[in-house]
């Protein structure tokens, strides 16, 4: 089974190749949960018996997605199946890998692969005015995930779990709660016609229309999906509307495969 969550459709369709190379089943990490408003509700957390687990998933702060970590916190693998990783990113993993298989030792299990792919960043745009984006780095990188014979084999090499001083200063919580600040999305009220794209987009259903209005939630993990799949400008980011001719998001990924249940 191949576990992936993504905001700009770069680790969908990594997941995607991974998927028809290894004939694994393909599932979007949030649908593997119970809807969001009844976890934690007394219920133990969700088993997934599959003994060999891909886990696809996009870099944010140098380190695993918050959502990554909640998701992993509300289900437990066999430990003895074989686990690896897929982590999209547009320069470094940082601590990645190496972060992930600490919260998977903590829970028994360990991660036996991993590797980056280098492919597009989704924060370029939200500081950039300018963007030109280098998509053959989205070809190398499908070539790549198609290469991975490791995975097939069932190879174990945890040679890509590095650590670095740099990765760990801007993981930090002061460093992500600076960063956030700039990535925080709104609505743009003059631009949003409530078409209720960012509402079924948004990975975290974090985004929800209350009495005609879009309203953004608290449980915010900075993916940008409202953003950049928003076909009119309705969502800025840190008070700042991306141009159209910078919007981003990976030409193999439709809207509707983004769409969350």
């Amino acid at each position: 089974m191949i576990l992936y969550f993504s905001g700009t459709g770069n680790s969908l369709s990594v997941a995607r190749v991974l998927a028809e190379e290894t004939g694994d089943s393909l599932c979007h990490m949030a649908d593997v949960l119970p809807p969001e408003g009844t976890r934690g509700t007394g219920e133990g957390p969700v088993m997934v018996p599959a003994k060999v687990i891909g886990l696809v998933f996009p870099v944010y702060y140098n380190d695993v997605p918050d959502a990554v970590r909640e998701f992993l916190d509300h289900v437990r693998f066999d430990p003895s199946s074989y686990i690896y990783a897929a982590v999209t990113c547009g320069g470094s993993a940082g601590n990645t890998l190496s972060n992930l298989d600490r919260i998977l030792q903590r829970r028994g299990c360990r991660l036996a692969y991993g590797k980056p792919f280098f492919m597009i960043a989704n924060s370029t745009a939200t500081w950039k005015k300018q963007v030109t984006y280098d998509y053959s780095r989205l070809e190398t990188a499908r070539r790549e995930a198609r290469d991975m014979a490791a995975v097939r084999s069932r190879t174990t090499d945890r040679s890509a779990l590095r650590r670095s001083l740099a990765a760990t200063v801007m993981s930090s919580s002061l460093s992500r709660a600076l960063t956030k600040g700039f990535l925080q999305p709104s609505v743009n009220p003059s631009a949003c016609v409530h078409c209720g794209v960012c509402v079924r987009v948004c990975p975290n259903h974090n985004i929800t229309e209350q009495e005609g209005k879009i309203v953004l939630g608290s449980h915010c993990t900075q993916c940008l999906a409202c953003a950049y799949w928003c076909p009119h400008g309705g969502i800025a980011v840190h008070g700042r509307v991306i141009p159209k001719e910078n919007l981003y998001h990976h030409p193999d990924v439709r809207l509707q495969d983004m769409f969350r249940r």
